[in-house]
């Protein structure tokens, strides 16, 4: 048999070789086509993505070609309604304003049918629809298209000239096509092909004509939603296609177009198809590789493998005492030797680990700190040796870094005194304690040298510290004390380690059952902001109200608890809102009356949710009444002047003020002095006067109220 099949003669070879095939090749084989596919899919996954953003891109450059045609026409409809401009009165005058950028020509319309062309060809009169009217007296651009036997279709933007009805006289401007489509070109990628199409189909433009198939395939998408994407194929290649919608209704009362962005799947996946071939290349490369390696492997000396495997079966008996004995002079002998090892430090380990588990289950089982403290002293020399033992604990509510020490002078003898004194961490040794990832040793003269001056007298040679965190937050400090140097194993570091963090759990816990009662104000924020996260535009409002409340709160003199009162009023005051829909919330016009009644329930709801908590009783009343005005007009009660409660007096200027001062999406946020006026004018009809006092004191104290008359 030649050598390169000699392996195949014991069943060893036998098993290499077909674990080889099994556990290389195999896998080998399907992690490639896998994540080839992967990448496969990935890549055409970020290729419809960019072309997603490419198509929404291209709508917004259309969009805001549209919107500055717009201005333009807004700007020549205030100068033909500005009386004033005498030098702009002849029609002559308009063209080199306009020519040759987004207007081609203007035309001015009086009385429904005089025509004055302005300059450029004239303009047809738009539709005179009911809507188009009403949008036209709202003083909107109304966009509108022509056919156009030549090419694409004309497109005009019609808007009521300044200060007349749109009856009487009406500016219609010719959109200059070449303005629009050239913002499209700009915006659209290389290699790829672009199309704007209307409701209908009909192409407005394209920088390639869309085959039939493909427009009709686009029609089928766009009766699904706004937006798409889809393959189509075409001969040896194939199109991705996506499209987007680019809304012109609400601006213009426009049907909405459709921009179809598409590109030859072959330019998109040609870098996809060099990996693959690399790829490709490499998997061969590496199960090459792999295949040498295990024939080689398999050639070696198999029999001391049985020796190795009958002390393998005594040690996981529990026979840590077992020895193994190779003679071979190569790698099985030094492997033999490093299984004895093992086997030792097995034995040492196990017997060390079970003695952990019994000090672990101790310090855990304590909940108080003088126990923990007792536990962790008792047990800590059993597995980490040392000549003394201490635990300097840290007071979480002390404003000093002042410690708690406890200390065994004799760690060898168990149970004997435990001395308490106190250490003092300087700033600088608690941030390298925090710094430190294990245990510091630290010698007489050296680091930490006013904490360990008072240790023992006489004070040992060197000291062994690992710090206890928690949270990121140093507890304390366990401290090993040492007559000579130590040299510690890296196995003894990672008990005390571990030691140090179970005590640093024990303690943390300990007075966890402390904070507990301190955590119900956090909740309480965490919920408020839950509810403000339900918009963008109310993101921190809670708590800012809060803050402002609480201010005005402490202005009239209300007492500590009053306060908290109005701080957890405050942050749970529009906890109703999390029922309204963030459509209405985020809605940038005027709510409908059945959406503005949504708003009036939010806090009834508020006070329905919070009900069945006991210790938010108190809460409810303001909840429920932070909408009401002072004259009796606000909601959901119509209750007024002494009748609402006064935090909920002080909460409604506190949240009219935020709210005005904030940004919505149906106008711009007030600048503070605007606020100011308006806190101030409706001060005993809105709002309580006595409030408003308070208000304008915490703001003259801020210097802010100067400019307020």
């Amino acid at each position: 048999m030649p050598p390169i099949f000699s392996n195949l003669r014991s069943s060893f070879g036998r098993r290499i070789l077909l674990l080889f095939s099994l556990c290389i090749l195999a896998p080998g084989a399907l992690f490639g086509y896998f994540s080839l596919r992967q990448v496969e899919e990935k890549f055409h996954q970020e290729t419809m993505r960019r072309m997603r953003l490419q198509s929404r891109e291209i709508g917004m450059a259309i969009h805001g070609g549209l919107t500055s045609v717009g201005a333009e026409v807004e700007f020549l409809a205030g100068i033909l309604g500005d009386g004033t401009t005498p030098a702009f009165r002849r029609s002559s005058d308009w063209g080199w304003l306009f020519h040759d950028r987004a207007l081609l020509g203007a035309t001015r319309f009086r009385d429904g049918s005089r025509a004055e062309a302005l300059f450029g060809k004239p303009c047809p009169p738009p539709p005179r629809t009911a809507a188009a009217r009403s949008h036209l007296a709202f003083n909107q651009g109304l966009l509108y298209m022509q056919g156009n036997a030549e090419g694409y279709p004309r497109f005009f933007m019609a808007r009521a000239i300044r200060g007349k009805s749109p009856e009487r006289e009406l500016l219609v401007c010719e959109v200059n096509t070449d303005y629009l489509w050239g913002r499209v070109r700009d915006a659209a990628p290389p290699v790829t092909e672009v199309a704007v199409l209307s409701p209908d189909g009909a192409p407005l433009f394209q920088t390639r004509p869309l085959p039939v198939a493909v427009l009709e395939r686009v029609e089928q998408e766009r009766r699904r939603g706004t937006a798409g994407n889809f393959e189509w194929g075409q001969g040896s290649d194939t199109l991705l296609v996506d499209l987007a919608t680019v809304f012109l209704k609400p601006a213009f009362l426009s049907d909405d177009w459709i921009v179809v962005v598409s590109r030859p799947r072959s330019e998109a996946f040609a870098v996809a198809k060099r990996f693959t071939r690399a790829h490709f290349l490499s998997i061969s490369l590496v199960v090459l590789i792999a295949g040498l390696f295990a024939h080689v492997q398999v050639r070696r000396s198999v029999a001391p493998l049985a020796v190795l495997k009958e002390g393998t079966r005594r040690i996981s008996g529990g026979d840590f005492d077992s020895r193994v004995e190779i003679r071979s002079g190569d790698e099985f002998e030094d492997l033999a030797r490093s299984f004895n090892a093992m086997a030792g430090h097995l034995g040492r380990e196990f017997r060390i680990q079970s003695e952990m588990g019994r000090i672990v289950r101790t310090i855990l089982g304590e909940t108080d700190e003088g126990k923990i403290v007792e536990a962790v002293l008792d047990n800590v020399n059993a597995v980490v040796p040392c000549d003394c033992a201490g635990l300097s604990l840290l007071d979480p509510g002390a404003m000093t870094n002042e410690t708690i020490t406890y200390i065994r002078e004799d760690a060898s003898i168990v149970p004997s005194a435990i001395r308490k004194t106190n250490l003092f961490l300087s700033t600088e040794e608690i941030r390298r304690m925090l710094s430190e990832e294990k245990s510091v040793i630290a010698g007489k003269d050296a680091e930490f040298g006013d904490f360990l001056s008072r240790w023992t007298d006489p004070r040992p040679a060197a000291f062994l510290l690992s710090p206890l965190v928690s949270r990121g937050e140093l507890v304390g400090v366990l401290v090993l004390g040492y007559r000579d140097r130590p040299e510690p194993t890296p196995e003894s570091l990672v008990r005390l380690r571990k030691i140090a963090d179970q005590s640093a759990i024990a303690l943390s816990r300990s007075r966890l059952l402390k904070e507990l009662s301190q955590n119900d104000l956090g909740t309480l924020t965490a919920l408020a902001r839950t509810v403000d996260t339900n918009s963008p535009w109310t993101a921190g409002h809670s708590e800012r109200v809060t803050g402002l409340a609480m201010e005005i709160g402490r202005e009239m003199g209300l007492p500590p608890h009053e306060i908290d009162l109005l701080h957890r009023g405050g942050l749970l005051h529009d906890i109703g809102k999390i029922g309204v829909p963030p459509s209405i919330l985020d809605k940038p016009g005027k709510l409908t009356e059945e959406e503005f009644a949504v708003i009036r329930r939010h806090p009834s709801k508020g006070a329905m949710i919070l009900e069945p908590i006991p210790n938010l009783q108190k809460v409810i009343s303001i909840v429920t009444q932070h909408h009401e005005r002072y004259d009796g007009k606000g909601y959901p009660d119509g209750l007024s002047g002494e009748s609402i409660s006064v935090h909920a007096r002080i909460l409604a200027v506190a949240d009219v003020s935020d709210a005005l001062v904030s940004d919505r999406p149906y106008r711009p946020g007030w600048s503070w002095e605007k606020v100011l006026e308006y806190t101030r004018e409706n001060a005993g009809s809105q709002f309580d006067p006595v409030v408003v006092e308070a208000f304008f004191r915490i703001e003259a104290k801020k210097g802010r109220t100067e400019r307020v008359s």
